[in-house]
């Protein structure tokens, strides 16, 4: 028997073609009960203007949103530097590094679905005037074993490919799953 989806589940992704991560961290800052953060971007800056990364990290610490963060050491990228030295103030935040990422996945499993961006958008305001492509999905219906594998995927996944090392310096505490 196929079940057919409430009109409510049908739609679980929208296609984004510019400003994506904008609208996720728009999202996240409005979620309630978020108990995971998952940021995979090979490029991290401070995104000074539309949506300051300090705003992201005071919302996982009032919060204590356990955080997954993946993108290149700043050694190789120094434009990551500031993010990272941001990022590993939070008693909340996991940094690993790897130095061939390309991958761009953002996810926030809150109340009452969980969210995702996958898509070409690196974490950075350069991103946000580029043209860039992705698929907000969202974690009902169909979409919700997406959001699950994605998170999976920030979290466990790439954080144990050869070459993704901790940041000695991140104070977080995330199992991994």
């Amino acid at each position: 028997m196929v079940r057919s989806l409430d009109p409510w589940e049908a739609r679980y992704v929208t296609v984004v073609r510019q400003g994506g991560h904008q609208q996720f961290f728009d999202r996240l800052l409005q979620a309630v009960e978020v108990t995971s953060l998952v940021i995979v971007s090979p490029w991290i800056t401070s995104l000074s203007g539309e949506m300051p990364l300090s705003s992201i990290v005071e919302f996982i610490d009032r919060y204590r949103v356990p955080t997954v963060t993946v993108m290149r050491h700043p050694s190789k990228e120094p434009m990551n530097s500031e993010a990272a030295m941001l990022l590993r103030q939070s008693g909340n935040v996991i940094i690993y590094y790897n130095n061939e990422l390309h991958a761009k996945i953002y996810v926030c499993r809150c109340s009452p679905c969980g969210f995702a961006l996958l898509g070409s958008a690196n974490l950075s305001g350069r991103a946000t005037r580029a043209h860039e492509v992705g698929l907000m999905i969202e974690g009902k219906g169909p979409g919700e074993d997406i959001v699950k594998e994605l998170e999976v995927l920030g979290r466990c996944d790439i954080p144990n490919r050869a070459g993704t090392f901790k940041d000695p310096q991140s104070k977080g505490l995330y199992p991994l799953m």
